[in-house]
């Protein structure tokens, strides 16, 4: 049966740390709601032409595909080289074993993939050692031409690049749902392709009220919400300096229902 809508799950919604943070006893990380409790960030999306693709791969990733019964992925979009966003990268294995076996493709910018090949060489550099015992994720890396229409199994992505400290990330559009975490700021270029997308879903980086070098803040986050104008926004990677009930109280007073903190395992569709 054809699916008439994009359905997103969301499997992570944390900062680097997860929360609860290790050893923390603040309010957020004791608290009792589940919507606190947030794993480290990552989505997961099947689309209207049935393609099964996954945001990172964490390294809660194993967790997060198991509490939300995910047995299949066709490809994965990795946004950029950080700890929070690759160390589960090796729990693809399973997706690879078959029968047959299979290899699946990694969408990444050219310093991501640069980046893997140093910190994972036993999966991207094969030729030089042979592989013994449980085997290696079989991942096929392709580097995406930013800021141009890109096909993933028959459907058009929009990937861009934007600051995250000394690094980028890489966003991404998908028919009218755009996609930005771990950002520091977003260049006015790709706000103006945002608007002019007229965007029924975004999920924005949101991670504390305090300023922070590499993330973008409440208010940073809430200017870009009025500046790209979409129908909702989920907000993602929210740190411990902030409760869903707080955050929702926050973006409420400003937005209404438009703007609302996200939570693991919720689900979105556009």
């Amino acid at each position: 049966m054809k699916n008439t809508l994009n359905k997103i799950t969301i499997l992570g919604t944390g900062t680097s740390t997860g929360i609860p943070m290790l050893g923390c006893s603040c309010i957020v990380c004791t608290s009792l709601d589940h919507r606190d409790q947030r794993l480290r960030t990552s989505i997961y999306f099947e689309t209207k032409k049935n393609q099964k693709i996954l945001v990172d791969t964490s390294p809660d990733l194993r967790t997060q595909l198991l509490n939300n019964k995910i047995s299949a992925i066709d490809s994965v979009i990795i946004t950029h080289d950080h700890a929070d966003h690759i160390h589960g990268i090796d729990d693809l294995r399973p997706f690879c074993f078959g029968p047959p076996e299979k290899s699946i493709p990694l969408y990444l910018n050219d310093e991501t993939n640069e980046s893997l090949k140093v910190r994972f060489p036993y999966i991207f550099q094969t030729s030089k050692k042979p592989i013994l015992g449980g085997g290696i994720p079989k991942l096929n890396s392709q580097v995406v031409e930013l800021e141009k229409n890109v096909s993933i199994g028959g459907e058009d992505f929009f990937f861009f690049n934007y600051p995250h400290g000394h690094s980028v990330t890489m966003g991404f559009i998908h028919d009218d749902f755009a996609y930005i975490v771990d950002c520091m700021e977003l260049p006015e270029r790709i706000i103006e392709v945002l608007k002019a997308r007229k965007l029924s879903l975004l999920i924005l980086d949101c991670l504390q009220r305090k300023a922070h070098t590499t993330h973008l803040t409440v208010e940073k986050s809430f200017d870009y919400i009025r500046r790209i104008n979409p129908q909702k926004t989920g907000l993602i990677h929210v740190g411990h300096d902030l409760s869903h009930r707080e955050l929702m109280g926050l973006a409420s007073k400003e937005f209404g229902d438009k703007v609302f903190p996200l939570y693991d395992g919720q689900k979105l569709f556009y």
